[in-house]
């Protein structure tokens, strides 16, 4: 059997083809800046699932994004190592510099569970 040329696909093969990059949203980048806030476990999505950003495909669970006449809200999993107060501000320092995506941000802690433990 005679191998493909570099960079073909092999006789009935398909080509291999990348997953497109994608941009990251405003629901991802407060997602990122929420989970990197101290004292956040995890996002949360509702006890129904029912809080989430709906994109095309997926869904950002945990982030609700504001409309001018409604808050942005992020729903936490806080660590029960921290106070909720001293989490829920970090959550609101991590965000400042993402206030004109967000404007008012309301934190509600969705559940607590140990420091790198999980929600159950």
């Amino acid at each position: 059997m005679t191998a493909a040329p570099a960079g073909e696909p092999r006789p009935g093969t398909a080509p291999v083809r990348e997953a497109p990059v994608e941009e990251p949203t405003d629901a991802d980048r407060v997602r990122a800046a929420v989970l990197a806030a101290p004292g956040v476990v995890d996002l949360h999505g509702g006890p129904l699932g029912e809080v989430g950003t709906y994109l095309p495909g997926r869904r950002v669970a945990g982030v609700r994004l504001g409309d001018g006449s409604r808050p942005t809200e992020v729903h936490v999993v806080a660590s029960t190592a921290a106070p909720l107060a001293q989490t829920a501000a970090a959550v609101h320092a991590a965000l400042a510099p993402l206030a004109a995506l967000t404007g008012p941000v309301h934190v509600v802690v969705g559940d607590v569970a140990p420091p790198g433990g999980s929600v159950g």
